[in-house]
């Protein structure tokens, strides 16, 4: 099921109240339209019918992808203890259901990315591996554009890394790498824990037989 709620949002430029739907749940096969508007980065997205201010407004979500088996938190840092927990099979909660991928995130841009990449039948161990060798090879040829962090995005069926610092850059991700670098790292992948929180730090963690 889905749980959503109508609040009141007042417009930081005009002071204008404006209706604005929270998610504290989002089932995507009971509503396909918000799924939508999450991978297409809009579902956070406020924008005032008054004076058209738009802004961002952050909330914790649990996003639900029954089709393909998924279920990601988005949370605080402080969060993610409690919501490990309630991930446990032991939980009574109910979210340890068999064959389902349980991911913990803790930023809108790693939600979108995670739902995408599970969206288009990829693994995101093997993103995250290919986004570490992408980010390491951009700071040693292209230094000054001090990246700070990378995300994996699909335009108009492209597979694409964009890396966010103080020059946004985009890298085009070719099918095959993509399939050369699953099937290179496939044993150390599926021999490794899972965990609920899959990013670079799990990838050097991975990468150093931690």
């Amino acid at each position: 099921m889905s749980l959503e709620n109508k609040e009141i949002i007042k417009c930081p430029e005009c002071g204008q109240e404006n209706d604005f739907i929270v998610w504290q749940s989002l089932n995507t096969d009971l509503n396909p339209e918000a799924k939508e508007q999450l991978l297409n980065g809009t579902l956070f997205r406020f924008k005032c019918a008054n004076c058209g201010h738009e802004s961002n407004v952050t909330y914790p979500i649990l996003y639900h992808d029954m089709s393909n088996r998924l279920m990601i938190y988005f949370v605080k840092e402080d969060e993610i203890d409690e919501i490990k927990k309630m991930f446990e099979p032991d939980s009574q909660f109910g979210f340890a259901i068999e064959g389902y991928k349980r991911r913990i995130v803790t930023d809108q841009n790693s939600l979108r990315e995670k739902a995408i990449i599970f969206d288009n039948g990829l693994d995101d161990r093997v993103v995250e591996i290919i986004k570490l060798m992408y980010f390491a090879n951009l700071r040693r040829s292209n230094p000054e554009a001090k990246v700070e962090v990378a995300y994996f995005i699909v335009d108009n069926d492209e597979y694409q890394i964009h890396f966010l610092g103080e020059t946004p850059l985009v890298a085009k991700l070719e099918v095959s790498f993509y399939k050369n670098i699953a099937r290179d790292f496939a044993s150390k992948i599926e021999s490794s824990e899972d965990g609920y929180i899959v990013d670079m730090q799990w990838v050097l963690k991975l990468l150093s037989g931690k």
